[in-house]
């Protein structure tokens, strides 16, 4: 296919797949068709269709990628006018604690005022991941550290990830930690919900740490429930009626969607999720193209609001980021209706009025884009761009490169 042809399937999706299609349509795609050309590089396309995509302002859930191009290796955040890099690969040309402050010889002003669309209207603290968009493009950075300025060329890694992303600690006085760094791999996470079971059921003290979590699935998060809520009332008790999920039935999700359950459990459906699997598959069917529909049949078939929490812990404090999305998002939202629950640190990142995303792929091209829309939004209680709010805010500074100082928060109140 050609690049033109690759863009108008994207502009196609954006108007008739994407759950964002009524509220935004296919936005202002005739500015960024203009700057198609066949003459132009992988990497030039790629640059167009995803400032065409970020002009919806929609962070996580909606992505254009190059899966040939390779990684940037690194992740920051921004203070001032300056990045620090806060994790990175170990082939990675920058290191734990690098300041940049010029990429492609501009200030972090500059780039920011030259690249607004990736930035979205973004705060400072919240502009960490989006500034991945415009590093991945960039040619050299001018790093200062230890008082010394240099010039970096950077070069895209194969592959980052992150080990050891599930873990827990005894901190002592009854108090265990538990970091979770996303809700992907759900054996893992029970796994480690095991091996720490005795602490989970015996400590006053529970701490969670989802900074950084990129979400996954709601379910690995699911065994907390009784940990973070009292032991007197069931969870329909404490958590508000969620407004009903609009879900966008289009042909292309549809199929999609059939041709994904099809693959992943080859006929052979664990019993204890049979039912929600089916469920899903009559959906997909009865509904197959007409859209965007709203199904008040749709109501929690997890039996979660019958949970009845425990007396232990007495109190959970969650640790939560502008990074933390997704289920990580959800995660946070429904343990802090929880009276034992304190959730300190910044405001999630904010991207669950719109998920439940499907794949489109052109060759090496990869597209993400969301098919369900939250009911909040008409409430006027979406999540775009502010996250779910915390108890007690902790703005991110360079001092968190040097210390612990949400959780060195958390130890004091205990």
């Amino acid at each position: 296919m050609t690049y033109k042809e690759i863009f108008n399937e994207v502009v196609n999706i954006m108007k008739k797949d994407s759950s964002t299609c009524e509220d935004m349509g296919a936005g202002d795609y005739r500015k960024y068709e203009a700057m198609i050309r066949d003459d132009m590089s992988d990497e030039e396309f790629t640059y167009v269709v995803k400032k065409y995509l970020a002009t919806f302002g929609m962070e996580g859930h909606l992505s254009f990628n190059d899966t040939s191009m390779g990684k940037l290796g690194f992740q920051v955040m921004r203070h001032e006018n300056a990045l620090y890099v806060i994790e990175s690969a170990s082939d990675s040309q920058l290191h734990f604690k690098d300041k940049i402050i010029e990429i492609d010889g501009k200030t972090i002003e500059q780039c920011a005022a030259e690249n607004e669309e990736f930035l979205m209207g973004e705060t400072n603290e919240r502009q960490g991941c989006l500034w991945n968009q415009i590093l991945l493009f960039a040619k050299t950075v001018t790093v200062v550290k230890d008082g010394k300025f240099s010039e970096v060329t950077l070069k895209r890694v194969e592959d980052y990830s992150v080990d050891n992303k599930y873990s827990y600690r005894d901190l002592g006085k009854g108090t265990l930690y538990i970091k979770l760094l996303d809700f992907t791999d759900e054996g893992a996470i029970r796994n480690l919900y095991h091996e720490c079971n005795d602490l989970l059921n015996s400590c006053e003290n529970l701490i969670v740490d989802v900074r950084d979590n990129g979400g996954g699935t709601d379910t690995a998060f699911f065994p907390l429930f009784e940990y973070c809520y009292p032991s007197d009332k069931k969870l329909d008790d404490y958590v508000p009626k969620q407004p009903h999920m609009a879900i966008n039935y289009s042909l292309r999700n549809c199929d999609a969607r059939l041709k994904l359950l099809d693959e992943l459990f080859k006929g052979e459906i664990p019993e204890d999720i049979r039912p929600a699997v089916e469920n899903m598959k009559n959906n997909l069917l009865k509904y197959r193209g007409q859209g965007m529909v709203v199904d008040e049949s749709m109501d929690d078939e997890t039996g979660i609001g019958d949970i009845v929490g425990r007396a232990l812990p007495h109190k959970v404090w969650i640790i939560t980021d502008q990074n933390c999305g997704s289920s990580g998002d959800a995660f946070v939202y429904d343990m802090s209706f929880s009276p034992k629950v304190t959730v300190v640190g910044r405001p999630t990142l904010g991207i669950i009025d719109y998920s439940n995303c499907s794949v489109e792929t052109w060759e090496h091209f990869k597209m993400v884009y969301p098919t369900s829309r939250s009911g909040a939004l008409d409430l006027g209680e979406g999540t775009g761009h502010k996250g779910v709010p915390v108890d007690h805010y902790i703005p991110w500074t360079p001092e968190h490169l040097e210390r612990d100082v949400d959780l060195e928060y958390v130890l004091e109140q205990i």
